[in-house]
Parts: C-alpha cells; sequence; structure tokens
C-alpha cells in the first residue's frame, strides 16, 4: 500500500487502479504506436505529430502525467551534426546500468565492449568538456488541457536530454531525482500530475518537474490504460535505423522504412554539457547494481504525504 492510500482513505476502486500502476521508475513494456512527440526545441512547448509540428504551448512550465519511461541511454554520434540530417548514431546503449552497447550496434561501429571504459565516455571527448557519448531519457506523456486536467489517453514521446535527466538542488529536480523524491514517499511516478518548467538560468533547453496533485480516479485510470497497453514500450523504445521519412520519435506508415535517429540533443541546440550531468552519471554508473537500504523508522500514515502535498502547494 503507498502512503497515498494509508493517508486519504480512498474508495477501493481507486485503490484497485493504483495497485495496477507499474512499481519500476525507469519502465519498459506497454500502448499506443504513436507518431505523436513532445519537442523542447527552442525553449518551447511543440506538438509533433508525423514529423509535422502541429503547435506551440505558449508557457513556461506544462502540466502532465509521465505514464512511461524508458531506462536511461546514451549515444555516440561520429562527425558534427548539422540541422535537418538524420544520420543514425554510429554507438549506442540503450540502458545505461548494462555499461554496454546495445546488441544491435555493428561490432566495426563499437567504440569499446564496455561503456566505462570508451574513449567517447571522457570528458572532453566531445566539444568543450562534454563527452561525445550523451545521455537521454525516453518518456510517454500525457498533457493535461488548460483547466490542468487529463482528459485524453493519447500519449506524447518526450526525449529528455541529460540536463532534464540529472541535477537536483531541491527545488530544481532534473527527473531522476524527481522519481526518486516521490519514490522516497511511496508514490508511483505516473499517479500525480506532473508541472514539468523551462529551467530560465540555461543557455539550453533545460526542464525540471515537481508534482502538483494526485490523480483523480478517472484520471488513474487513464494512466493505467497507458501502461497495460500491449505497444507502449515501441512508444520509448530506441530503434536506429536508416530512411530519411521517418522522424526520430515519431514512427510513420507501415510501407515506409523506419527513419535513422537524428543526434540526441537536437532539441537542445548546443554541444555543452551540463555540469550536474557530468558529477551524476557518473556516480551513477559507479555505483553497485544493487543496494539494501537500512530499516526506516516508523512514521505515521500521514507523514510523509503531508510533506509531499505541501510541496504542491509551494510556488
Amino acid at each position: 500500500m503507498t502512503d497515498i492510500i494509508q493517508a486519504q482513505n480512498l474508495p477501493a476502486s481507486y485503490q484497485d487502479l493504483l495497485a495496477q500502476l507499474e512499481p519500476e521508475t525507469n519502465l519498459t513494456g506497454g500502448t499506443f504506436m504513436s507518431n505523436r512527440r513532445l519537442s523542447i526545441r527552442g525553449g518551447v512547448f511543440r506538438k509533433v505529430v508525423n514529423g509535422q509540428e502541429v503547435g506551440e504551448i505558449d508557457a513556461r512550465s506544462l502540466k502532465v502525467v509521465i505514464a512511461k519511461s524508458a531506462p536511461i541511454s546514451r549515444m555516440y554520434y561520429k562527425g558534427t551534426y548539422s540541422p535537418g540530417e538524420t544520420n543514425p548514431p554510429t554507438c549506442w546503449a540503450t540502458d545505461i546500468s548494462v555499461q554496454k552497447p546495445a546488441d544491435e550496434v555493428p561490432e566495426e561501429s563499437r567504440q569499446s565492449p564496455r561503456c566505462m571504459d570508451c574513449p567517447q565516455n571522457i570528458k572532453g571527448s566531445g566539444q568543450g568538456d562534454s563527452r561525445a557519448c550523451r545521455y537521454q531519457q525516453r518518456v510517454a506523456v500525457l498533457i493535461a488541457d488548460e483547466d490542468g486536467n487529463i482528459k485524453s489517453a493519447e500519449p506524447y514521446l518526450l526525449s529528455l536530454p541529460a540536463t532534464s535527466v540529472f541535477g537536483d538542488d531541491q527545488k530544481k529536480r532534473g527527473m531522476m531525482a524527481y522519481a526518486r523524491h516521490l519514490n522516497a514517499h511511496n508514490t508511483p511516478l505516473a499517479s500525480v500530475v506532473t508541472e514539468m518548467c523551462f529551467d530560465t538560468n540555461s543557455s539550453t533547453p533545460k526542464l525540471w518537474f515537481k508534482a502538483v496533485r494526485p490523480l483523480t480516479e478517472e484520471e488513474l485510470g487513464l494512466a493505467v490504460e497507458v501502461q497495460r497497453s500491449p505497444d507502449a514500450a515501441e512508444l520509448v523504445a530506441i530503434k536506429v535505423t536508416n530512411s530519411k521519412k521517418q522522424d526520430e520519435e515519431g514512427g510513420g506508415d507501415e510501407e515506409e522504412k523506419p527513419a535513422a535517429l537524428p543526434p540526441l540533443f537536437a532539441d537542445a541546440e548546443s554541444e555543452d554539457e551540463d555540469e550536474d550531468e557530468e558529477e551524476t552519471a557518473a556516480a551513477v554508473e559507479d555505483a553497485p547494481k544493487v543496494r539494501k537500504s537500512k530499516k526506516k523508522e516508523e512514521k505515521p500514515k500521514n507523514e510523509d504525504l503531508a510533506s509531499l502535498l505541501d510541496e504542491f502547494d509551494d510556488e
């Protein structure tokens, strides 16, 4: 049982839905073969359908439900990226915890047997002090309407650059720190409305995340629907192919050849890496794969939820 259930004495129907949410923050598996994505290019939220931009969201923040996520991945592109190009990456890893290139990477393209030993993983191998092989995380989000309510189970793919994945200064949490914060409160990531805010102090598009409120029962049902759908994993999965017709995250008609992935940070419009990424990423990769946490002291049932809801009211 989560703290939300314990603290609020919610109806059994709500509890049943909450119990169906996947417990992991880096989720795999799951619905909707979608060619919809949400771009943050130029520091603006942009809706893209079938590779065509269909609208901008005139706001510095956006409320969503993060319904699904893939593991943090990495990609290396040889040479310099030019806007409009769709050349595939040279080498990539679909899950950084595995610490090796994806099985699909051709042998001649592999930069190293292990990511931790790779010359493209050395600070300074990219532009300036950055690493040539870069981090990203792909998530599926349900976008709230103008009133802040979730009305549709149609997910949009959002590809987060490393600067939006790592970093934590308590009030401005990257995706990893935010997911851990919710987990500390026994609150599933997909059970709350999340506000994604552009960091106005960053020279490149960078998001930070905070919880706004728990989902209603109807909204929770939509989140469960997305997670349980058999094609959701396809939405966030990395597929490296060769056609220029299909956008990185857009999908395409079955008769079209799938498209190559454009460079990871096309949305960021910069080769500069954030210091938080360098420090946090190194800590993630060097950490033991499994850690046993110490048993926590018993807390009153309402304590964690109360502190979390206090944050909902901040700002």
